[in-house]
């Protein structure tokens, strides 16, 4: 700072090269990431075709609430990964994480209706429900979510997010959830068995996989 005689000198130096960007909108990201869901949901209608059950009233409460949770998982994730670009330092909200923890129900009521039935409690459900034998569901769940991803690392990008660990979840968090749901609707099996575990799995498998993969890509 000595070779500056005047504090009017000192900030001409420091913005001498700056120039101006374009601002970054939280509303922007929550757009690019539903627009992102919209085509990966349209990619598994063409590819896997639409279940109609779902208009003619076949879809069972399991396959309602699984997608229902799915949803909200992917709204809150998607609202706090989108304010998380802006720089800030703060408390997070926790809307994220209780979401994911009612969509964890499913696995769990899954596991435990197995248990039961595997004690002899029959309830029409085990083994023997065909949805146990479908796991590629979940295969094509991520695979689904890496399109909303790609859309949600685009973005986070342009922003300068505090923590990148939490990015990354949320980024996982958010593209499981609505990757999913692209996927689901094209799946005609409902039964709690297969919804609670194969259609709940990628938001798990996707959350830890870019914990881990999204922070070297969003870092500056």
């Amino acid at each position: 700072m000595d070779k500056y005689k005047a504090r009017e000198d000192l900030i001409a130096a420091l913005t001498e090269d700056v120039s101006p960007v374009k601002p970054v909108r939280p509303h922007e990201g929550a757009a690019m990431i539903v627009f992102a869901s919209v085509a990966a949901s349209i990619a598994c209608l063409v590819i896997f075709g639409f279940w109609q059950g779902m208009i003619n009233g076949e879809a069972s409460p399991y396959f309602w609430i699984s997608n229902g949770l799915l949803a909200l998982a992917g709204a809150a994730s998607t609202s706090a990964l989108v304010s998380s670009v802006l720089p800030r330092v703060g408390a997070h909200g926790s809307a994220p994480l209780w979401s994911v923890a009612m969509l964890a129900v499913l696995p769990f009521a899954a596991i435990i209706a197995f248990l039961s039935y595997e004690a002899g409690h029959n309830h029409g459900i085990g083994m023997s429900d065909p949805g146990l034998m479908y796991g590629e569901c979940a295969l094509y769940g991520f695979m689904a979510s890496l399109v909303v991803a790609g859309a949600a690392i685009a973005f986070v990008r342009r922003g300068a997010p505090v923590s990148l660990n939490r990015s990354g979840w949320l980024i996982g968090l958010a593209s499981g959830s609505l990757g999913a749901l692209a996927y689901n609707i094209t799946c005609p099996i409902d039964s709690l068995m297969h919804v609670g575990i194969w259609h709940v799995l990628p938001v798990f498998i996707a959350a830890l996989f870019w914990r881990y993969a999204a922070p070297p890509l969003i870092r500056w």
